[in-house]
């Protein structure tokens, strides 16, 4: 249990749906806008280029956690090629 109400723990391969549930909800962030569903969102290759694959040799992330383990939130890093940029 964490005095602050949540801890961090590494993200892994399982944790890749929620990764994506941050990416829909990092682009559907203003309550006045229009929402984009999930499947929207992530039909946009640039969008699912951030989780596809999840995790590849080179990312590193965190998944925020609940004191009763449940995700809370998310960041996480993964480079990508000149030639397959990001």
């Amino acid at each position: 249990m964490s005095d602050v109400g949540f801890s961090l723990r590494p993200a892994v391969k399982g944790d890749v749906d929620f990764l994506a549930d941050m990416v829909v909800a990092a682009v559907s962030w203003d309550p006045d806008s229009s929402r984009f569903t999930r499947d929207q969102v992530l039909a946009d290759r640039p969008n699912a280029h951030n989780v596809d694959g999840w995790p590849l040799t080179d990312d590193v992330g965190v998944v925020a956690v609940d004191d009763g383990g449940v995700p809370i939130g998310a960041a996480w890093l993964r480079l990508f090629s000149g030639d397959d940029p990001g």
